[in-house]
């Protein structure tokens, strides 16, 4: 799959919509530790694909506290930025960590909750786009194993 192909697909998989307070500010989200959490007014009321490549650079941990529903509306762009650009800085580790099923039952009920309501045509995308991580020298062991989680 092509870098064009890939958006396509990513723009068909997960048709942008504009990100609500409620979807940042759900139950399920853990932001006590979350120093940036106030900044995530820049992204309210924009689409995944209009969230610019420096607020996703400045909250790369984002994804890391984020509730299920913030995590599917925003890993789009996560993806796209680190495939369109190819990032080998902490943002691509970031990512692949959180695409990464754990061992421990606390992170497993995580990955399912953010995982589980994907429809096989967004999971099919996810793991295009991370095995075209996998591909990079420098991620390949992170996206690796986050490829065998999908």
């Amino acid at each position: 799959m092509t870098n064009p192909e890939l958006r396509a697909a990513m723009i068909a998989a997960f048709p942008p919509a504009p990100i609500t307070f409620a979807t940042i500010q759900p139950a399920d989200a853990r932001w006590a530790r979350y120093e940036e959490r106030d900044d995530l007014a820049l992204v309210e009321a924009t689409s995944w694909l209009e969230i610019a490549p420096n607020v996703l650079e400045q909250h790369a941990a984002l994804l890391v506290y984020a509730g299920g529903e913030l995590f599917r509306a925003i890993l789009p762009a996560y993806l796209l930025l680190l495939v369109e650009h190819e990032y080998a800085t902490s943002l691509a580790f970031a990512v692949a960590n959180q695409l990464a099923r754990k061992d421990s039952p606390f992170a497993q009920e995580i990955f399912e909750e953010r995982v589980g309501p994907m429809t096989s045509e967004q999971r099919d995308v996810v793991r295009g786009a991370i095995a075209i991580l996998a591909e990079q020298r420098l991620l390949r062991d992170a996206f690796s194993d986050a490829l065998r989680s999908w």
